[in-house]
């Protein structure tokens, strides 16, 4: 009986969380008021849908966002650092070139978003999908990654230096010319994945217990200056 239980719990705690939001939410009509009112006066936003919003260069930073949605948002150019998530889901929305500098992602979800350009540096995302999203050229070095499961999204040139990824799952995701600069890739499996030109340190110790596919493993191989010959067939 104690071993049964024991087993549940250790299961428990690689469950990926989705996010819990309330089905009535109250509709915000002057988004840009909100957004710095509760900046400057600290005061969390919660039960919140933001629908077909569009602002540039707003500062709202700092901010606590809670069981809130945002649907068909444009936020470009904007300063979120320091802002908290909680039990959010972001759906094609547009946050290119925002700036998300150490902010704290739980219970998440992005789906059909871009982020191109956008800053995520020294981040924590725990328990975040991610859905046919773009974030292209996007920044994450030195963010806390936990939890996390991306799909059919594209990382081109996006940069994870220095990261620490816990419980990271992906499929079919393009990280080609992503920057693994210092990140450990350990147990994360890439085998469904895009990994062409990669950056690693020069002794590629980023890639020590990775999991790919066998046309990635002769390509990784080569990076290393090994000659891969094949047999010829006896007669």
């Amino acid at each position: 009986m104690s071993g049964s239980i024991r087993t549940r719990k250790a299961m428990s705690k690689k469950e990926l969380k989705a996010p819990v939001i309330p089905k009535k939410l109250a509709l915000v009509k002057d988004a840009k008021n909100i957004l710095e009112e509760s900046a400057e006066q600290e005061y969390e936003i919660i039960n919140r849908l933001f629908e077909n919003i569009f602002l540039t260069k707003i500062h709202a930073g700092h901010l606590e966002i809670k069981q809130t949605v945002f649907r068909g948002c444009r936020f470009t150019g904007c300063d979120f650092s320091e802002t908290s998530f909680t039990n959010v889901r972001f759906v094609e929305c547009d946050f290119s070139n925002s700036n998300f500098s150490d902010a704290y992602f739980k219970c998440c979800s992005f789906q059909k978003c871009k982020a191109v350009g956008a800053d995520f540096y020294g981040s924590r995302i725990n328990h975040v999908t991610f859905l046919e999203c773009n974030f292209m050229e996007t920044g994450f070095d030195a963010a806390h990654i936990g939890f996390v499961k991306i799909q059919d999204t594209d990382f081109t040139e996006a940069g994870f230096g220095k990261c620490r990824f816990v419980n990271f799952w992906v499929d079919n995701v393009c990280f080609r010319k992503a920057s693994f600069f210092k990140t450990s890739l350990k147990d994360i499996d890439f085998a469904t994945c895009d990994i062409e030109e990669i950056i690693v340190s020069d002794t590629m110790e980023e890639l020590k217990g990775v999991k790919v596919n066998l046309a990635q493993a002769v390509s990784l191989a080569k990076r290393l200056g090994i000659i891969i010959k094949e047999t010829e067939n006896p007669l």
